[in-house]
């Protein structure tokens, strides 16, 4: 983000500056005291569980920092300027509204829906950066403090930037309100699936909360919108703003994944536009990820990039940790999809592995989570799925994972096939017990059942020289 200087700063969000000899400049804006350094602006955000002006003594350790805190708020005095307005998390909003006024020449690309965002924005970013100052919001930073933030991290040199839009707080009017915000010039809707029922109760409602980013597309901006989802579908069919339609089925979408071709080690992706067909090789593997990538491609496209400049950073790209990484070691394969869980994904992934993989192979599942009422009837789906694929063990991992086991024997899978665990910690230590050289094994759960310690353990047990025999 440009330097901005606290006058500058307290003017735009209307405060009233406080002890501020020095008048530093920034270069950081945070809400999180431990990443604090120097010449960071820190905003003292107050949570049900926290209070961010308990930390103030932490930022005033470092070099040209200052803090926006509440009006009244009693601070001691430790030397450090502040801004005193009636809301911080008001003004950081402000700030961050204005820094997007400001980059007005950056393209900015917003992506939403149920799975895949973080993937499909790291694939993006990947792509674009080939040709332009590409910039992505950091990590899982998607809610109503994370995009904010993002923005304000933004170089003023950034030509084209990639932000994911989640609902942390699950509900109606969420993306609405960071759409308003982004204003995106390419909106990517990638799936509407049982995710959030637990706020949400149908899917139908998810796909309409998605849909929210609509609402706020820059002027000259365009939608991608995935044509094969039934729910995305049905609520966009006329829409008075630029939609285009992309996905697997014809006659539906502009775009159409003709064919996704497995090469070895490699994968090829075949992309009809009409009478034109293009192709893109890559290493993605699973099929979840293979429609992340063909989401992107097109978002870089639609971005400013051509075909033959999307090929050659596509041949590049590298697959993002916990979503989709392939680890070999000791004459094992690991897939680990640890990151996130939801009935669609982990269906797909088993899938595909299934018919990816000739060698044995090892399922560790771990609770898919929010999925409100109906949580106990997809586990068990997943269960009777899992029976019919070629799998000779599976370890669950988590009280609802447990149903998934359940759905698995009562469709006829083996019981003494099945492990059940309570823990990731539990998991790996049979994983260790039971590690083969040569054995396929899957990891996928949603993110607070924390499956990366079980992949971990089970890496940490294998010696690297391990031939297979």
């Amino acid at each position: 983000m440009p330097e901005y200087a606290i006058e500058e700063i307290t003017r735009i969000v209307n405060g009233r500056l406080d002890g501020a000899p020095q008048k530093p400049v920034f270069r950081d804006y945070h809400f999180d005291s431990r990443q604090v350094t120097d010449h960071t602006l820190f905003f003292a955000l107050s949570t049900p569980r926290n209070d961010g002006h308990r930390y103030l003594p932490d930022v005033a350790r470092f070099r040209h920092t200052a803090a926006v805190v509440q009006q009244n708020a009693v601070v001691d005095d430790l030397g450090l300027p502040l801004i005193r307005v009636t809301d911080p998390e008001a003004a950081y909003l402000t700030l961050a509204r204005h820094v997007r006024r400001s980059l007005d020449t950056v393209r900015y690309i917003g992506i939403t829906g149920s799975a895949g965002k973080t993937t499909t924005k790291e694939f993006t970013y990947q792509i674009l950066a080939h040709r332009f100052r590409a910039y992505r919001a950091p990590g899982n930073w998607n809610n109503w403090i994370g995009v904010p933030f993002a923005l304000l991290k933004m170089d003023g040199a950034t030509e084209r930037a990639a932000f994911e839009l989640a609902m942390s707080d699950p509900g109606r009017g969420e993306i609405e309100f960071l759409a308003r915000l982004l204003q995106p010039h390419v909106a990517v809707v990638l799936n509407a699936l049982p995710v959030h029922l637990e706020f949400l109760k149908t899917v139908a409602n998810v796909a309409r909360a998605k849909l929210e980013i609509l609402q706020h597309l820059a002027e000259t901006g365009v939608a991608l919108v995935n044509g094969d989802n039934e729910w995305l579908h049905r609520f966009t069919a006329g829409h008075d703003r630029h939609v285009i339609y992309f996905g697997r089925e014809t006659g539906v979408n502009r775009f159409v994944l003709q064919q996704v071709l497995r090469e070895t080690d490699r994968t090829r992706l075949v992309i009809r536009d009409g009478a034109e067909e293009y192709d893109f090789v890559s290493d993605v593997h699973s099929d979840a990820h293979v429609e992340n990538l063909f989401a992107a491609i097109l978002a870089a496209r639609f971005g400013g990039m051509t075909w033959s400049e999307i090929r050659q950073a596509v041949h590049t790209l590298a697959v993002p940790a916990g979503r989709g990484t392939i680890h070999r070691r000791g004459g094992l394969v690991a897939v680990d999809e640890t990151y996130n869980s939801n009935p669609a994904a982990l269906g797909k992934l088993l899938t595909w592995a299934a018919g990816a993989y000739s060698q044995t192979k090892v399922a560790v599942l771990g609770d898919m989570l929010e999925l409100g009422d109906e949580e106990k009837t997809y586990h068990l789906d997943i269960g009777r799925l899992f029976s019919s694929l070629d799998y000779a063990l599976l370890i669950t991992v988590g009280r609802r994972a447990a149903w998934l086991a359940d759905g698995a024997r009562k469709a006829g899978y083996p019981a003494d096939r099945i492990i059940r665990c309570e823990s990731a910690q539990a998991a790996g230590e049979e994983l260790q017990r039971l590690v083969q050289p040569g054995w396929i094994y899957i990891f996928k759960a949603s993110r607070g059942i924390g499956l990366e310690k079980a992949l971990r353990m089970l890496l940490e047990s294998v010696d690297p020289a391990t031939q297979i025999e």
